[in-house]
């Protein structure tokens, strides 16, 4: 089985072109069992009708986000006319069927204020590059030039760090391919997954611009994360030259180079199949197994299946298991917030835990006597919070909490949960919060500020003034801002904007 990190297909199909190297049929009798298929605007303006391969051409300039939006969007509706299953999970690829990552490449049909983001995850989006090789609002592509360093020019806008955020938050990939040296080491910083590029080589082998350092592809391996091989002879010969009669073994030559420098572990295909020239010994997707072959002449089984298909599945499941790596590495102490709520109770009563996650918060208030309802979205979390204790002490509910219901309580606790609700549906929810508790009870938890690194990505932010005015139905026993520099619980620097909050409804 094959899972392949990057095709241009839908571009092929989009402007009314036979495919070159990947007829779906052929290449499902190969093994082909599909992987990232990429939505791309080109800069051409007619580039519906034009003839050449605007895909290996210099880059133009940039282009305007409401045509990108438009031809993103009848792309969108290709791959929704090719029946192809769209991947949510990594169980989701089967030998013998081919599936589809929705990934955008070059992020131009976004809105810069990704108003839009949680409408294509519902889509099905499930990866985005960045840049394409042309400078955007999110950041700066490195142009195709050989011989040349990544290092071509400024990182991620503020709003491409947005962007990061926003995908982090909704457990969407963040390709690294194409983006210039210094945009790589801001997704580095950033990422709360492994770091993955989908489609590029070794620099050290091929010294083109769209090629990764020794020291980038040693970041991907420290992060578990992956680099898809790219087919095209531009960037995997020595000479940069785009031959046709480039040998296949070339390919075999870069995956040697990344799994001897950052292991096996962390290296994948990555096409770009109708996306520029092929090998010709290759003869496309049909051709994969004589690939394959060359690889199991050089490592054994297992390592064969990691690199066509098994690191790949390995680094989705990662990613799109949005919290899995928090869950992997945050602590079990329970928050202080809920703390200084439980020590102004002089009886346990009934609890809601909006957002429970791990349940560390949750086990406490269990071990203190208190009945509790634990909600939360991920299934995982739910079946965590199942085995602490059992009816009618504790209740569990697979729920986004900005759509569940409970009853009359007598405290609800949120800890760092209240900001991922959709920012539309945050006032309902907080006046459903407010009209649960009776009098007497009380909220802890905390909220994000306007200076929140994450602002603009997505989450739910409060100027101080916002927050004493959502506060307005309760004494407030505690208001702890936080406004500094710090580290996001895997490591990763963050400037953290947040109200810590205990709060008695009068």
């Amino acid at each position: 089985m094959i899972v392949d990190g990057h095709n241009d297909l839908l571009l092929r199909l989009w402007r009314g072109e036979q495919p070159l190297d990947l007829d779906l049929e052929t290449a499902r009798a190969a093994g082909f069992a599909g992987g990232f298929f990429a939505l791309f605007a080109p800069s051409l303006p007619s580039a519906a009708d034009h003839p050449v391969d605007v895909y290996a051409l210099p880059p133009t300039g940039p282009i305007a986000r409401d045509e990108a939006a438009r031809i993103v969007d009848e792309q969108f509706g290709v791959l929704r006319d090719l029946g192809l299953p769209l991947a949510h999970s990594a169980s989701g690829f089967e030998a013998g069927q081919v599936t589809a990552i929705v990934h955008m490449e070059g992020a131009e049909a976004l809105a810069p204020d990704l108003s839009d983001l949680d409408d294509w995850y519902a889509r099905g989006l499930r990866s985005v590059g960045p840049v394409w090789s042309r400078p955007n609002d999110f950041g700066e592509g490195v142009p195709f030039a050989f011989p040349s360093s990544p290092d071509t020019g400024p990182g991620l806008t503020p709003t491409g760090k947005s962007l990061v955020h926003a995908c982090n938050r909704l457990g969407i990939l963040v390709d690294v391919s194409h983006l210039n040296e210094a945009g790589f080491w801001d997704i580095a910083s950033l990422a709360l997954a492994p770091l993955v590029a989908t489609h590029s080589n070794a620099h050290t082998l091929c010294p083109s611009s769209r090629n990764l350092t020794d020291a980038q592809l040693d970041a991907i391996g420290a992060s578990k994360g992956v680099v898809g091989i790219n087919f095209a002879p531009a960037f995997l010969r020595e000479d940069g030259a785009d031959d046709p009669e480039t040998p296949i073994a070339e390919i075999v030559r870069h995956v040697d180079y990344v799994a001897e420098r950052i292991g096996v572990d962390h290296v994948a295909l990555g096409s770009d199949l109708e996306g520029a020239t092929m090998p010709a010994g290759l003869g496309g997707a049909a051709g994969l197994p004589r690939l394959v072959e060359l690889l199991r002449a050089r490592y054994s089984d297992g390592d064969v299946a990691k690199i066509t298909h098994g690191n790949w599945l390995r680094v989705l499941e990662a990613t799109w298991s949005v919290w899995g790596l928090y869950f992997a590495v945050a602590g079990d102490d329970p928050r202080a917030t809920l703390l200084d709520a439980l020590a102004r109770f002089d009886t346990p009563g009934l609890a809601v835990d909006l957002g429970a996650g791990t349940g560390r918060d949750t086990a406490e208030l269990l071990r203190r006597g208190w009945r509790v309802i634990a909600i939360d979205r991920e299934q995982y979390a739910v079946d965590r919070l199942s085995a602490i204790a059992s009816p009618p002490q504790l209740e569990t509910r697979l729920a986004r909490f900005e759509d569940a219901e409970w009853p009359p309580s007598d405290l609800v606790n949120s800890s760092f949960a209240l900001p991922f609700c959709p920012p539309r549906e945050f006032p309902r929810l907080w006046e459903r919060i407010v009209d649960s508790l009776r009098r007497g009870g009380r909220f802890c938890g905390q909220l994000f500020g306007d200076h929140d690194d994450w602002a603009g990505s997505g989450v739910v932010v409060h100027t101080r003034d916002e927050v004493r005015e959502l506060l307005a139905p309760f004494e407030v026993e505690l208001l702890d801002e936080f406004d500094q520099d710090g580290k996001t619980a895997v490591g990763t620097r963050k400037h953290w904007h947040v109200y810590h909050l205990v709060a008695r409804k009068l």
